[in-house]
């Protein structure tokens, strides 16, 4: 039985950026892993190719054929159904892993005696050029006081033990936050996680991101369940209740008008903050008052924003918080 199951589903990414993202998996330095690949676009000939080649020469490599497209919570699922591995090893297929990302987090989980272990990141674009570093260092009780006001975890950085995973009933469909949903599902019920400092990922953003086409999506997605969670502390069932998403739905303002309106607006909150950090103020200040009049629910999301951040420098100083040795981050993806 190998120890870790590496977990990564294909759709429609580009061949070179697959190949890159099979290679990194198969050069881990940590080595007791079997790397389950879920073809979700049966119909994507080049891509079931090419896993079948890796798979012919590596036995670790076991695919799993979708007969139609099913998407990627319930592909997950699936494989998380049949891993054999004790803790499971999230990936995408076109970013690229460390070469000792396995290895390290799985020496932290043991050391710590963790459930649930992620790491920090560079952002790529598609042609492999660096966009930013995003590191977070993130001790189990500073966890506990984050996570369910924001989501700083990076999916495919993620090792989780496995038992835990399937308790909760794997993913759900929450669209954009599938994976907030289960990290949150997790830490209400009593899982002990940690964000590594270290850089074990390189994590490609594709040109037709977030900002473009999910922005109204996701949005939606993450306040619900940021009320969830916190009217859970009253009444633990309300986790139970699969279609309580589809409830908060059906009283939102859904049309095609709205999403447009919203997507519109995200986009120049973006280049307003953009220009902020440029230090382009002149610029940044005319895009924020735009996007505000676009659709106020922009409001709501620069609110939350600052009060996360806000809380994030309040439980970073709290000594009690402090329970492992902090280090700054020596490892880069490779």
């Amino acid at each position: 039985m190998p120890e870790i199951s590496v977990i990564m589903s294909t759709y429609n990414e580009k061949l070179e950026h697959l190949r890159k993202a099979i290679t990194s998996v198969q050069k881990q330095t940590f080595k007791d892993f079997e790397f389950i690949i879920i073809l979700d676009n049966p119909q994507n000939h080049i891509i079931r190719n090419c896993i079948h080649h890796y798979a012919q020469n590596d036995a670790r490599i076991r695919i799993i054929e979708n007969e139609t497209n099913i998407g990627l919570t319930q592909s997950l699922n699936k494989a998380i159904k049949t891993a054999n591995g004790i803790y499971m090893a999230r990936m995408d297929a076109d970013d690229i892993m460390a070469k000792t990302c396995l290895e390290r987090e799985l020496s932290e989980i043991k050391r710590y005696h963790l459930d649930f272990v992620s790491a920090s990141k560079i952002n790529i674009d598609e042609n492999g050029h660096k966009l930013g570093t995003y590191i977070n260092d993130f001790s189990p009780e500073q966890m506990k006081k984050l996570l369910p006001f924001d989501n700083s975890i990076n999916h495919p950085t993620v090792m989780v033990r496995l038992d835990l995973i399937r308790s909760e009933g794997g993913y759900r469909e929450i669209p954009s936050c599938e994976d907030y949903d289960l990290w949150l599902r997790l830490l209400f019920h009593g899982c002990s996680m940690r964000i590594l400092p270290q850089i074990l990922l390189k994590y490609r953003i594709r040109s037709n991101g977030i900002c473009e086409s999910n922005a109204y999506r996701l949005y939606l997605s993450k306040r619900f369940l940021l009320n969830l969670y916190q009217k859970s502390k009253k009444n633990p069932k309300l986790w139970k209740d699969n279609h309580a998403f589809e409830k908060y739905l059906c009283i939102q303002d859904t049309s095609p008008k709205k999403q447009q309106r919203f997507n519109q607006a995200y986009a120049l909150l973006y280049q307003s903050i953009g220009c902020c950090k440029s230090k382009y103020f002149h610029k940044a200040i005319p895009l924020f008052i735009q996007a505000i009049r676009l659709d106020k629910d922009m409001l709501w999301i620069i609110g939350n924003k600052l009060s996360y951040q806000i809380r994030k420098q309040i439980v970073l100083s709290i000594p009690a918080y402090h329970r492992y040795q902090r280090s700054a981050p020596k490892n880069a993806a490779q």
